[in-house]
């Protein structure tokens, strides 16, 4: 028996020994490659416990072209989205942009290019039916009438749109039917809806395509951020945006950190400790650059971790696009270093690997849809069925599926992509109503039924704004 433990005691030493040399060959291997696997594809820390609670529900984000998994947790934190002219949406904020719109009308009124004779900034104000909105036309100030600033103000069902330029006045006809174009295809998105067709998605919002012609679809400029409500002090950003068709190797992370290095040895930078750095590629993204870095605790300044990241992408390819993606903790009232950092060095990789390694296109299984009146044939049949806050399938009349005795004969003009309403339903008026006249309305969720493919009488009652609810 004694002999028996020995020669086990030996077969186990052996085994250990073997495992031992694989893994010292495979960091050999992995040292000779200049790009090694864990960072052509990352994710190869393991996450901590309190991280694999954090992880454990992800959500898909999508921004732009692309999309990204975040903890379910996270917070989304849009910036500016240029698409390729600025747009904004107001939740709820029909009644604001209005507003919003005559303040711009005042202001252009209140000054006068006082170099050209006195000329009122204001040019023009456009009313667009479809949607319902204005389109307002001025000079940029009143130095100069070549650069004008144009501005477009829609209803989006309750949500309220501004969509701003800042054109050539030669370029000021092409912004107008631009500013159209965009209002007409705007509609509205949950911030977890992941649609499939090609378009881009803002805050609130998702911007299908143009269909028809040959151009390639614009570049893109997308903001977006993420803030872990488990960590709040990590802050993580992305921006991507077009190539830039005179980038030089100086507009490279990694060359301004290699001049930082060779220029000024004792810059506070470098006394960083990094803990990554060279080449990474990210899914089809294949030009990047990482720094993941430490920087030392201060005085006055807690020490962070600065991860950055950068693709240079490709001319003209709106889905390999210029990157910049960003990581700090210690982040406190929007200033790095003015709180301790919560995560430990391998975590913060974990994190970044986790979240990083899944930015991704999105996904198209189908063409882009013509959000114009009357453009969409009928792909849904008679009596679909959609619930109030669905995204309307079929453009068409609707009606509730099961009418009440109040809301009879009620119907809705609504298009694709829009919003399924809440049904209007009219209450018994109290006594001080009947002498006055009036009869109490409320709203109500419902499940409504497509009923006609009809258009809306010249092309007049979309349901992004105010309903056309008809009895009969």
């Amino acid at each position: 028996m004694d002999m028996l433990k020995v020669e086990r005691m030996n077969l186990t030493i052996i085994k250990r020994l073997c495992l031992a040399s694989l893994a010292f060959l495979a960091l050999l291997l992995v040292a000779c490659d200049d790009n090694p696997k864990e960072w052509k594809t990352p994710n190869m820390t393991i996450l901590t416990p309190r991280l694999e609670s954090v992880f454990e529900k992800t959500k898909t984000v999508c921004f732009g072209r692309f999309m990204v998994d975040v903890p379910a947790s996270a917070t989304v934190a849009w910036g500016n989205a240029d698409i390729p002219l600025g747009v904004k949406i107001y939740p709820m904020g029909a009644d604001k942009v209005k507003g919003l719109a005559q303040e711009f009308i005042d202001n252009l009124k209140s000054e006068k290019a006082i170099n050209h004779g006195d000329v009122p900034l204001l040019l023009s104000v456009g009313i667009v039916a479809q949607p319902d909105g204005r389109i307002i036309v001025g000079y940029e100030d009143f130095q100069s009438i070549d650069d004008l600033k144009i501005n477009g103000y829609f209803r989006l069902n309750n949500d309220g749109v501004v969509i701003s330029s800042h054109p050539l006045r030669e370029e000021k006809d092409e912004t107008i039917a631009d500013i159209t174009s965009i209002a007409q295809r705007l509609r509205q998105r949950t911030e977890n809806e992941v649609p499939i067709e090609p378009g881009n998605c803002i805050e609130h919002a998702f911007l299908p395509d143009k269909t028809g012609g040959d151009k390639a679809p614009p570049q893109d400029l997308i903001r977006i951020g993420f803030r872990l409500k488990e960590f709040p002090d990590i802050h993580l950003s992305i921006f991507v945006g077009p190539s830039n068709p005179h980038y030089t190797e100086s507009s490279s992370l990694e060359w301004q950190l290699e001049r930082l290095e060779a220029e000024n040895p004792n810059h506070p930078h470098l006394e960083t400790k990094y803990l990554r750095k060279g080449k990474r590629q990210i899914n089809g993204w294949v030009d990047g650059f990482e720094a993941l870095s430490r920087s030392p605790e201060q005085a006055d300044i807690h020490s962070i971790h600065d991860f950055g990241m950068d693709f240079r992408g490709t001319l003209s390819d709106p889905l390999k696009p210029y990157a910049d993606i960003r990581m700090q903790s210690g982040v406190a009232d929007n200033a790095a270093g003015a709180t301790k950092a919560s995560l430990t060095d391998e975590e913060a990789i974990a994190v970044w690997d986790r979240i990083t390694s899944t930015i991704r296109v999105r996904p198209t299984s189908v063409a882009p849809i013509n959000t114009a009146v009357g453009d969409l044939k009928p792909q849904f049949p008679l009596g679909e069925l959609a619930a109030t806050g669905r995204t309307c399938p079929q453009t068409g009349w609707w009606q509730p599926s099961e009418p009440h005795e109040k809301t009879a004969g009620l119907r809705e003009y609504i298009k694709a992509g829009d919003r399924m309403p809440h049904r209007v339903s009219t209450g018994e008026p109290s006594l001080w109503q009947k002498l006055k006249g009036e009869r109490p309305a409320y709203l109500a969720a419902t499940v409504w039924k497509l009923v006609s493919y009809e258009e809306a009488p010249g092309h007049a009652n979309p349901a992004n704004h105010t309903p056309d609810r008809t009895k009969g």
